[in-house]
């Protein structure tokens, strides 16, 4: 009983992390990823803001209170925080969702994914009583639901219930394009990027080994002399050493895929696929192995006392290493540490201690970020572009996408920015570079000329796409 009070004084008042940590981690992955994709270019030529991901969007706080109460809280200096006025940069606006996208912190329970059961978070990997006590008192107190199963990744970010998902993205976005003025337009393009912020969350989340294997005890560590100080001491290693400006650009941008394929592939080349092959987790380390009088006929029983198909410690194990103060460690190809191991009284036990876990981190972040670059690629992959018909009237081409099925809208803006509809027109597709619609001339007042397609691509996965220009369009007699 002692030893339960005892336990209960650490846990009470702790708020679990469960994501990388938003403030730091999550924050610097999603701007390494933002600057190695072709965002600001997007923003700059198909929306009109001409200083791209460093455009300056205002949202009024009136118009969104419960989301200035969140940011609020968070530290002003690191440059995801709206001024009293609202104003952030598009860039800022993009981070803001990355760090909010598990508020409330129950949201956090659907940013796991097993690929190999295709599930989401359950409480299946609390191993032993003490972890199961601890758990209990946590959710307890603080009355967050990490204890149901949470609704796979992979989904959530289509899911009904997701305020930052793909339903709220398509929404803002497309009114980024219709809305009548251009405070309006601003506004809504803070929201579809606040939103695309909160999903590539989601698939970062992917690169911690504890959220793509089923892992919720490795988010029950105490990580200081703060008891309210819980979550996960890989996570926060990854916050320590690199904070948020110190996080590694993508080693290589993965390009466009359908959008749970940036989760889990049939070839096994999706994030949360590579993660949980490639790396253990605190709570999915092998079982610890008694070798008895035959130390080398027992490591041939390594493979059982492994969860996963991948990764297995070989039977070849340095026993004089596991048997030494440092103990042995297992390395994957490139040399990272996958596990340390150790041989006391005969028993073979595996840890992952701080050293081990950083350099874990140092070979995930750039992977990370990578496949966050792609996903935001493909988020605003959809271009058009306007031209002046000859003949005329305005022609609307596809852009760097084939278009299938859809609808085109025009609109035009007068000197004062304020947009009308031109035309709606249903289209069926149209190769990249080939015209998809015609329409008539704006009016002589016209100042710039937009349209916005709503549909599919030529492969069928649903698509919005937008382009501009000012008129008289660039090259017209």
């Amino acid at each position: 009983m002692k030893r339960l009070l005892a336990l209960l004084a650490l846990v009470v008042g702790a708020r679990p992390s469960s994501a990388w940590e938003a403030a730091t981690t999550h924050a610097g992955l999603t701007e390494q990823a933002a600057l190695a994709s072709s965002l600001h270019e997007r923003l700059r030529v198909q929306f009109a803001q001409d200083k791209g991901l460093f455009q300056v969007l205002t949202v009024p706080p009136a118009d969104a209170v419960d989301l200035f109460v969140v940011l609020r809280r968070l530290n002003p200096t690191h440059g995801y925080v709206a001024d009293n006025r609202g104003k952030l940069s598009a860039l800022g606006w993009l981070v803001a969702g990355s760090v909010v996208a598990d508020t409330p912190e129950e949201l956090a329970a659907n940013h796991f994914f097993d690929p190999t059961t295709g599930s989401g978070l359950s409480s299946d990997s609390l191993r032993g009583l003490l972890s199961r006590i601890r758990h209990r008192v946590v959710m307890v107190v603080n009355g967050a639901a990490l204890e149901r199963s949470g609704v796979a990744a992979p989904a959530w970010i289509e899911h009904p219930n997701n305020p930052f998902g793909l339903a709220g993205f398509r929404d803002q976005y497309m009114k980024a394009v219709t809305a009548r003025t251009a405070g309006e337009r601003s506004r809504h393009l803070a929201g579809a990027l606040l939103a695309a912020g909160a999903i590539v969350h989601v698939l970062e989340d992917m690169g911690s080994p504890s959220h793509a294997r089923n892992d919720l005890a490795a988010h029950l560590d105490r990580l200081g002399p703060n008891p309210a100080d819980v979550g996960s001491r890989f996570e926060r290693v990854a916050a320590l050493a690199y904070g948020r400006l110190g996080v590694p650009a993508p080693a290589k941008v993965i390009r466009d895929r359908p959008l749970r394929a940036f989760f889990t592939a049939k070839d096994g080349s999706g994030l949360a696929d590579i993660t949980a092959r490639s790396w253990f987790s605190e709570g999915t380390l092998p079982h610890p192995l008694d070798l008895g009088g035959n130390p080398r006929g027992a490591l041939q029983r390594l493979p059982r006392t492994v969860e996963r198909p991948a990764p297995v410690p070989p039977p070849d194990l340095d026993l004089d290493a596991a048997a030494s103060e440092r103990g042995g460690e297992l390395s994957n190809r490139r040399g990272a540490c996958l596990a340390r191991y150790r041989v006391e009284n005969r028993r073979l036990s595996w840890s992952i201690d701080d050293a081990c876990a950083l350099e874990q981190v140092s070979a995930i972040l750039p992977t990370v970020s990578g496949y966050a670059a792609g996903m935001l690629d493909t988020l605003f992959r959809g271009t058009l572009a306007l031209e002046a018909d000859p003949s005329g009237g305005v022609l609307v081409r596809a852009g760097e996408v084939d278009l299938g099925p859809g609808t085109i809208r025009v609109f035009w803006d007068d000197a004062r920015g304020v947009r009308k509809q031109l035309a709606a027109q249903k289209v069926s597709g149209a190769a990249k570079g080939q015209v998809a619609s015609k329409v008539a001339m704006p009016p002589a007042e016209a100042r710039r000329v937009s349209a916005l397609f709503d549909g599919v691509d030529g492969t069928r996965r649903p698509l919005l796409a937008t382009g501009t220009s000012v008129v008289p369009f660039p090259g017209a007699e």
